[in-house]
């Protein structure tokens, strides 16, 4: 959002044209013959700034560019004008004064590059694109311009341009362990993730004992469901450095526990007894730890384990229960924005509910169909609903339905349905309704009580999932949640599904046939060798789709319905459950 900014300083065309034939005409001399000082210098930034302030930016620019030519400013002091202006959000001025700049020195590619930020904070994108691209091209070894092109690009959702950008960047400069990881970070913000595996071992070939390039890549190799490297990895990074958090909690995903000997459940038992870790680490592993003795059927030590770790982080993350209370209250009270024009082009297709109620089983089985793209969990809905406010203006609305439109299509080959399984988008349906008239909505259900047990079950690190750390708090939070559901049934005209994870999962070909007759979708067709296919051997470093929510392994298990009334299993160790209806 940026440009926005900018464009709070941008003057209207006459008075950039007004600037522009000063600045091709030259500027009179000035009474500063001498090289400007430092204190003369700041002199005239503050009157530049303050003819700006005052709507003057012609004749208090005019003035600022007679001080450098008068006082011989080298190129040195042209470049500091800029990153100045830049600095304080005045790109259109920073961009008429690097013009100026490159009329003196044409092949500067610092000036050039700097013009390409000034013209992607003012909005102009395209022509950014190809002045990044210019200084690429004349300065190879240039570092700043391939990652202001590959931000640039990301932010309009041509991720895989982006990627491609950043990769170019990898290979082409020496590497360093710094260049590395953020190389890995922006692939997996990219949702590049096979990308990220491919350069992930000579990655480590280079740091074999970096426990955090190591937690990193065992997370990319887990999102892909490569649980063998996955697991190796991960255990490397907690043995050489145990206050690596997550890489704890992903190692007890990377394999359904099965034996008392496991070498993991040994490792995550004797994290309980280190002082060491600190809190994140020991809370991860603690999660990890309750997730094997779950899998090994110990639900009497699995509670223990997870008891103690809830009660940590519910001391550790307040949720305020009345915040919440509040929130649903006033989406009911607010009114729904009148909504935009329908695109065609595109249907949004939103997978919402409580966490933990089958969102990821629903979205990997409508991705199977060749007109669906599943995105996975986006956060851009709740973003933009705190940037927009309670009544944002049609044009708000619109540029941030274009924004979001973006990150949907990215710069692959389009499709006709486009998933985002973010669960809590619930809470934000009215905004939905006002940006895509088209949406459909799937909205899944279960039974509380097995929600409730699988969200008590799981470490979320967020602040929106405070509330599951204690299971009143998830009835509070429920309570909400249903109320906003019947509200939004009642007020909004968007398509809304409902779907019983309990009848998905008893029969799922009917259902999908539903789903898909939803979306406006043809079926699948048959697969008759699907038995067969299943039943062959598959390594368990095969890459797959990225899975990247707490279901990674469960979700790559297939269908099954042995989490059905799951929590009958510990209703005797958990008593509190009994209190929490359907």
């Amino acid at each position: 959002m940026d440009s926005r900014r900018a464009a709070l300083v941008r003057p209207d065309g006459a008075t950039i044209m007004r600037v522009r034939a000063v600045l091709s005409r030259g500027h009179p001399e000035q009474s500063f013959r001498m090289s400007l000082s430092s204190e003369q210098y700041a002199v005239a930034l503050a009157d530049l700034r303050h003819g700006i302030g005052q709507g003057q930016l012609g004749p208090a620019l005019q003035q600022f560019l007679g001080r450098l030519e008068a006082g011989k400013a080298g190129i040195q002091q042209w470049i500091s004008s800029a990153e100045d202006l830049l600095r304080s959000g005045q790109a259109v001025p920073a961009g008429l004064l690097l013009e100026a700049g490159l009329n003196r020195w044409a092949r500067a590619t610092t000036l050039r590059y700097l013009y390409g930020v000034a013209l992607r904070l003012s909005g102009h994108l395209r022509e950014a694109e190809q002045m990044f691209r210019e200084v690429i091209a004349a300065e190879p070894s240039h570092a700043d311009a391939p990652l202001a092109l590959a931000f640039m690009l990301r932010e309009q959702g041509r991720l895989g341009a982006a990627s491609e950008t950043v990769l170019a960047l990898w290979q082409r400069h020496a590497r360093t362990r710094m260049g590395d990881a953020r190389t890995l970070r922006f692939l997996q913000e990219c949702q590049r993730h096979a990308q990220a595996e491919e350069i992930s071992q000579p990655i480590l070939d280079a740091h074999p004992r970096d426990a955090e390039l190591l937690s990193m890549t065992g997370e990319i190799s887990l999102v892909l469901g490569r649980f063998g490297s996955a697991r190796r990895r991960l255990r490397l990074a907690v043995e050489l450095d145990p206050r690596q958090a997550s890489a704890w909690l992903r190692l007890a995903h990377t394999h359904k526990f099965s034996r008392l000997d496991d070498p993991d459940l040994q490792l995550l038992e004797e994290a309980q007894q280190r002082s060491d870790l600190g809190d994140a680490a020991a809370l991860c592993a603690a999660f990890g730890l309750g997730k094997a003795w779950d899998d090994l059927g110990d639900k009497a030590h699995a509670v223990d384990v997870l008891r103690k770790a809830n009660d940590r982080c519910r001391a550790l993350f307040a949720w305020d229960v009345r915040g919440w209370q509040r929130f649903v209250e006033m989406q009911t009270r607010n009114r729904v924005p009148l909504p935009l024009p329908v695109d065609d082009r595109l249907v949004p297709v939103f997978i919402v509910g409580l966490p933990r109620s089958g969102t990821t089983l629903v979205a990997s089985q409508l991705s199977r169909h060749t007109d669906v793209c599943n995105r996975s969990e986006l956060n851009w809905i709740a973003a933009l609903a705190a940037q927009l406010g309670p009544s944002p203006s049609a044009g708000a609305l619109s540029t941030a339905a274009h924004l979001y439109r973006n990150q949907l299509r990215q710069d692959e080959a389009p499709v006709r349905c486009y998933v985002d399984k973010n669960p809590l988008n619930f809470r934000h349906l009215g905004l939905i309704a006002a940006m895509f008239p088209n949406a459909r909505i799937i909205h899944c259900r279960r039974d509380l009580r097995d929600t409730a047990l699988s969200l008590w079950s799981q470490h979320f690190a967020h602040d929106d999932m405070n509330w599951a750390y204690d299971f009143s708090d998830i009835s509070a939070y429920a309570r909400g949640y249903q109320t906003l559901m019947e509200h939004w049934r009642k007020v909004l005209p968007l398509r809304v599904l409902e779907l019983d994870y309990e009848s998905l999962v008893s029969n799922t070909a009917a259902n999908m046939k539903r789903l898909f007759t939803f979306l406006g979708l043809p079926p699948l067709a048959e697969e008759k060798t699907a038995v067969s296919a299943d039943k062959a051997p598959r390594s368990a470093d095969a890459p797959r789709d990225a899975i990247a929510t707490a279901s990674v392994w469960q979700a790559r298990q297939g269908v099954y319905a042995s989490s059905v009334g799951r929590w009958k299993a510990y209703a005797a160790l958990l008593p509190e459950m009994e209190k929490l209806a359907r």
